[in-house]
C-alpha cells in the first residue's frame, strides 16, 4: 500500500506542471509609456489593475520616456521605484528613448553610452527593483544584464535588448556602432540558446520581448535592424511550437501574422500601444488553440478602469 501511495504521489507530481501548463493563461505587457509626468497615473493604474487580475508578472517593452524628456538619474529612478512597488516582477527591456536618444540637445545632449550604463546599473544591478529572480531569469552574460531568459508554465521566454533609433548604430559614431554589432551578437546568440533549450525541453511556446518595431511590412529593414528578422525567421527553424514577437516602438497596437507561409505561419506579433495612448494588453497564450496568442487592450483614459482605484 506504501509504494502504490508513493507511486501514485510521484505520478501526480509529474503530472501537476502538465496540466498546469496546458490551460490557458494570461499576462499584461505595456509599453512606451510614461511619457512625461501626466502618463504617470495611468501607468500606476494599468499595472495595479494587472496585478489585482492575477498577472504573474508584468512586461514593459521599453521606452520609460519621451524622446525630449531630458534623460536624468531622477527619471529613471523614478520608474524603477514604481517597478520595485509592483507586487509582482516586472520583466523590461530597455527603449530607445532611455539611452540611445539621449545625445539629442531636448534631452540632454548626453553621451548615450554613459546612459545605458546607468539604465543598467538603476535597474538591473539592484534585484531589488524587477525581481527576474522570482522567475528563475538567467542572465545572458555579465556585460548584458539585460538579456534574459526563464521559462513559466512551460513557455519560453527570451528577452532581447534592441532599439528603435537604427539601434544605436549611429553614423559617424564608431563606438555607437561598435557597441551595437556587439549587443547584436549577444542578442543572437541568447535567442538561439532559449529556441534550442524550448525544443529540447520539449515547452509548448516560446514569447520573444523587445522594443524595436521590425517593420515587416518593409520590403527592405531598416539600417542595423535587419537581423531581426533573419533572427525570428531562424527561431522558428529551432523551436516547432508557436512563437510571439512582442514589441512596442511606433506606439500603434497590432496583432497579426507578419511572415506568411510555411514555418512563418507560426509567428505571431503583438505589439503593444503608446503614448498618448495609455493603455495595455492582456496576452492569452494558449499554444493548442488555433490562435495562441489571443489579446484584450484595457485602456486607463475613461474607458476600461474607470472607477478602479
Amino acid at each position: 500500500m506504501k509504494m502504490r501511495t508513493t507511486l501514485l504521489c510521484t505520478l501526480l507530481a509529474l503530472w501537476l506542471p502538465l496540466a498546469a501548463g496546458a490551460a490557458p493563461w494570461r499576462v499584461f505587457a505595456v509599453g512606451d509609456l510614461p511619457y512625461g509626468g501626466s502618463e504617470l497615473a495611468g501607468l500606476r493604474a494599468l499595472f495595479t489593475h494587472a496585478a489585482a487580475e492575477g498577472s504573474p508578472f508584468l512586461i514593459h517593452v521599453g521606452d520609460i520616456k519621451s524622446g525630449s524628456q531630458p534623460c536624468t538619474d531622477a527619471q529613471l529612478a523614478g520608474i524603477a521605484g514604481l517597478f520595485a512597488a509592483q507586487p509582482v516582477p516586472v520583466v523590461y527591456t530597455p527603449g530607445d528613448n532611455e539611452w540611445t536618444d539621449c545625445h539629442r540637445l531636448l534631452a540632454g545632449g548626453h553621451d548615450s553610452l554613459q546612459r545605458l550604463a546607468r539604465v543598467r546599473a538603476l535597474f538591473f544591478e539592484d534585484p531589488a527593483v524587477l525581481r527576474l529572480g522570482q522567475l528563475g531569469a538567467r542572465a545572458a552574460a555579465p556585460d548584458y544584464p539585460e538579456l534574459y531568459r526563464f521559462v513559466h508554465r512551460r513557455v519560453m521566454f527570451v528577452v532581447l535588448h534592441v532599439v528603435g533609433s537604427h539601434d544605436g548604430a549611429r553614423r559617424a559614431e564608431p563606438r555607437a556602432q561598435a557597441e551595437s554589432a556587439a549587443r547584436r551578437v549577444a542578442n543572437r546568440a541568447l535567442l538561439r540558446e532559449a529556441a534550442d533549450a524550448a525544443r529540447t525541453a520539449g515547452l509548448d511556446a516560446l514569447v520573444v520581448v523587445f522594443h524595436v518595431d521590425p517593420l515587416f511590412e518593409r520590403r527592405r529593414a531598416p539600417r542595423a535592424l535587419g537581423w531581426v528578422r533573419e533572427a525570428l525567421a531562424e527561431t522558428l527553424t529551432r523551436f516547432p511550437g508557436p512563437v510571439l514577437a512582442l514589441h512596442g516602438d511606433t506606439h500603434r497596437l497590432r496583432h497579426d501574422r507578419p511572415l506568411q507561409g510555411g514555418a512563418g505561419d507560426r509567428l505571431v506579433r503583438v505589439e503593444v500601444p503608446g503614448s498618448p495612448s495609455i493603455g495595455g494588453v492582456w496576452i492569452t497564450i494558449d499554444p493548442t488553440a488555433d490562435e495562441p496568442f489571443q489579446i484584450e487592450p484595457v485602456w486607463a483614459q475613461g474607458r476600461d478602469l474607470d472607477g478602479e482605484n
